[in-house]
């Protein structure tokens, strides 16, 4: 009789050598972290570490009592990993952000601090207090027994802790490093990193808004335990249940779908009470967004839900990248800023095997959820007007004003292309071009003023605004072959062709910009334009409405948001329309805008974007066309 241990049959052991050879070619061929490019240097931010074995494992949910010394193998590894690479990784400062025990008990803190200890005097490092690392009440006695400020206090690096207050229930709350706030700086370039407790009540951020404050000067990274994650608590189980109930019924669980339209700034909270504490979405609108250097927000918690991305407007118009981990295996984010390259790589690692690359967890398969790349903070306060969100000295910013053209007699024109797009690719240059109008506008306003004339005294076409000279510059040099007109009928005033000529095609549209381009007449229009850009016979195309603000403004997002661009950059692309044109932007424009593609699913703006797009009629192999044709090496 053939032993249970033994293989029962020749295909078992086949499927066995099978699994055996695919894991040592996964091995093999597995991802290295590229080298450290010349000049840059590294913010390290640690997940939940929780998962201790040993006599102070965690016991909840009948799990029974461990045996032995208490260990955590997954923690050991990702501190190992920094202490051996802070010199060839340039490491300036290190965050945990928070659930560095999970019971809260002498067993696990004890192991906790003699690891971390490892780092002392090596690298500069904080820990965010998360909800398994005080009670509910907001609590952090433990957590401040073993990390006190006076641990960190002697270090220039350490800029600070909340004083801490007496709460309602009797306790000293929230200080002794329970918050606090650190530097770090890599030539000239200075930090400033807030960390603040899971739930941080509002004492807390009053202080938080000081430092940040204080340090304006400084680039800003906020590190809090929940931020991002199920908005509703209502839903905080649903891709635990869903992906469980896949298995029950056989299937593969991790062959499930998340669902992204649950995800985002978490409104409901886990510590200091319904009323004292503050929710992610809470901390957002009190702090985080209301600080021009803010740019970073970095957060861990929801386990069950493992990684998410938020990239949202401040109130000051800089956009703030939040990102959520929480994926209980052996990884480690690390941030790399390249200030040669003006950009900030995020790559995430396995510890456990020896800093080998993650492309996907669970059923989070794309790649770009874990190693992807941000555009490089602006220099904190340097350009915003007071009392203003609009940035100045935009046209000077060598990404934007690079792409200018100068057509004689057509003012705001710009090449579409120069910008940094999806996978690395740049977008093309010479294809697409905008512009404000081709010719003057048909006059239906009085001289001087933005009173509307009757129609019948409407008059125009306007005539050409362009020179010979330019005409030929367009025809000759650049190769127009299509005039994407977005203005209106009453606009073009019988206008038959364009004003270069019978050789270029003219399309013309009756467009619609910002907040209309939802509606139905909108997506028709817009539908209409973009089948022009995905046959290749109609490039070089240039398309414009009147001023090339409003309405050309809105496609070119579109456009390049479809092609990776990130939403820093279409932001700062679409106020340079503004400044170009001598005006300044709408503080409702923009909003308006944005407000169209947060209906759609997606976690950046970029996945919006596509998700309006393929709402429009298009398919993922339209978007691919026009991607193919646009996008470069």
């Amino acid at each position: 009789m053939t032993n249970r241990t033994d293989f029962c049959c020749l295909p078992c052991f086949v499927a066995y050598l099978a699994v055996f050879l695919f894991s040592f070619t996964v091995s093999v061929s597995a991802e290295k972290l590229p080298p450290l490019p010349d000049g840059a240097f590294t913010y390290a931010v640690i997940p939940d570490t929780q998962g201790y074995d040993g006599e102070g494992r965690h016991t909840k949910r009948g799990r029974a009592p461990g045996v032995g010394p208490t260990s955590n193998e997954k923690f050991t590894a990702i501190v190992e990993w920094i202490a051996a690479n802070v010199t060839n990784e340039n490491i300036r400062f290190v965050t945990h952000t928070g659930d560095i025990t999970d019971m809260n008990n002498d067993f696990q803190w004890t192991f906790a601090s003699n690891l971390m200890s490892r780092l002392d005097g090596v690298v500069p490092y904080a820990i965010v207090p998360g909800n398994h690392d005080m009670k509910s009440s907001g609590d952090t006695a433990f957590f401040r027994r073993y990390f006190p400020a006076s641990r960190f206090s002697k270090n220039a690096w350490y800029a600070g802790t909340f004083a801490g207050f007496q709460s309602p229930e009797g306790f000293f709350s929230s200080g002794d490093n329970a918050n606090s706030c650190c530097l770090f700086e890599n030539g000239g370039e200075k930090f400033v990193v807030l960390h603040l407790e899971c739930n941080a009540p509002d004492p807390v951020l009053e202080w938080g808004n000081q430092m940040l404050s204080k340090y304006a000067d400084r680039h800003a990274i906020i590190a809090t335990h929940q931020d991002l994650g199920a908005m509703e608590a209502k839903d905080g189980r649903k891709f635990y249940n869903e992906s469980n109930a896949l298995k029950e019924a056989g299937k593969d669980p991790w062959s499930y779908e998340p669902d992204l339209s649950i995800l985002g700034r978490i409104k409901w909270m886990k510590c200091h009470g319904k009323n004292q504490g503050n929710s992610g979405k809470s901390i957002w609108n009190k702090l985080s967004s209301r600080h021009a250097n803010v740019f970073l927000v970095v957060s861990g918690d929801q386990g069950m839900i493992s990684v998410t991305r938020v990239d949202e407007q401040g109130v000051n118009g800089n956009m703030v990248y939040s990102l959520m981990y929480d994926c209980g295996s052996p990884h480690l984010r690390l941030f790399r800023f390249i200030p040669a390259e003006r950009a900030v790589r995020c790559y995430t690692i396995d510890c456990q095997r020896g800093g080998e690359l993650v492309h996907s967890l669970r059923y989070w398969k794309d790649d770009k959820w874990f190693n992807f790349t941000l555009p490089y903070p602006d220099v904190p306060n340097a350009n915003l007007e007071k009392g203003s969100n609009v940035k100045k000295g935009v046209a000077e910013d060598p990404q934007i004003a690079a792409r200018v053209v100068t057509w004689e007699g057509v003012p705001n024109a710009r090449d579409l292309g120069g910008l940094p797009g999806l996978g690395g690719k740049v977008v093309r240059r010479g294809l697409v071009f905008r512009s404000s109008g081709l010719n003057h506008n048909a006059h239906y306003r009085d001289k001087g003023t933005k009173t509307t004339l009757p129609r019948e005294q409407w008059v125009g076409p306007g005539i050409t605004r362009l020179t010979e000279k330019g005409k030929s510059h367009l025809l000759n040099d650049l190769g127009i072959k299509t005039d994407l007109d977005l203005r209106s009928d009453p606009e073009v005033f019988g206008m038959t062709g364009s004003p270069l000529g019978d050789k270029v095609r003219w399309v013309r549209i009756s467009s619609s910009n910002y907040g209309s381009m939802d509606t139905s007449s909108g997506r028709e229009a817009f539908a209409k334009g973009f089948r022009v850009f995905l046959d290749k016979a109609n490039y070089p195309i240039v398309f414009h409405c009147i001023a090339g603000a409003d309405r050309t403004g809105s496609l070119a997002t579109i456009l390049n948001g479809l092609l990776g661009v990130d939403e820093d950059l279409l932001y700062r692309d679409w106020v340079y329309t503004w400044t170009a044109t001598g005006s300044s932007p709408s503080d409702k424009h923009w909003p308006a805008l944005m407000k169209v593609f947060a209906k759609y699913k997606g976690a950046t703006l970029n996945e919006r974007i596509e998700a309006y797009v393929l709402s429009c009629g298009f398919s993922k192999d339209d978007i691919e066309t026009f991607r193919a044709i646009m996008l470069e090496r």
